[in-house]
């Protein structure tokens, strides 16, 4: 998936889930360094905002735990979008977010 991705018309929650969804594939391609070796990795942060650019540093098994649930998207702290997630860890560095009825449904299609 290239960086131009724009996601398709429709409702709020199908256009959170698809830019969270897009970073989250970014981010797959970043998780293959984990399997090299490295300590940690900077993934690119899972925001709805498709032009942010803070990157989270996360070891394989902080990674691990986003990726066992596939409505859930690590993000920077604040960058949440309350009314489709709920946020279901924080650490300093980042929190792990879950996403809520229509736009779980299409996090969960899209993983």
């Amino acid at each position: 998936m290239d960086d131009s991705f724009q996601p398709p018309w429709g409702s709020r929650e199908e256009r959170v889930a698809y830019n969270e969804s897009w970073a989250r594939d970014l981010n797959r391609t970043r998780a293959q360094l984990l399997d090299l070796g490295e300590p940690e990795v900077g993934f690119r942060c899972e925001c709805e905002n498709a032009a942010c650019t803070e990157i989270l540093r996360l070891t394989a098994s902080e990674w691990q735990a986003v990726r066992s649930d596939p409505r859930q998207f690590v993000v920077a702290p604040r960058h949440v979008a309350a009314d489709v997630e709920c946020v279901v860890l924080r650490r300093d560095d980042y929190w792990i977010v879950e996403k809520l009825g229509e736009a779980g449904e299409e996090a969960e299609r899209l993983a």
